[in-house]
């Protein structure tokens, strides 16, 4: 019965290695996401509709934590990093409102 289990768990893993291989360039994107959705939220809550900070962190919170966060009212931009990537949202206008910097940090 263990040597089922063990084989039935070993054919389990090596799927799930095979299926991560795969689908590597959708997974080793998905820890920018994180701070690329937070920073471009935050930023859109806070020059677009106007609200208080507290009310836009709530905005824009999600289940996996951020590391950093920096809100630069002078340059009316939000940078945020979060899983080891950092992704900053500027303002635009108010018809156009926010969108992502692309500066390839890291």
């Amino acid at each position: 019965m263990k040597r089922k289990i063990s084989v039935i768990l070993s054919l389990l893993f090596l799927i799930l290695l095979f299926w991560a291989q795969w689908n590597w360039k959708h997974l080793s994107s998905f820890p920018s996401i994180i701070s690329s959705f937070y920073s471009k939220e935050y930023c859109s809550c806070y020059f677009v509709m106007e609200l208080s900070e507290e009310q836009c962190h709530d905005f824009a919170r999600q289940w996996v934590p951020i590391s950093e966060f920096k809100l630069d009212k002078e340059n009316t931009s939000v940078t945020v990093r979060g899983l080891g990537k950092t992704n900053t949202a500027k303002f635009q206008s108010k018809q156009y409102g926010c969108s992502l910097l692309n500066e390839g940090t890291n």
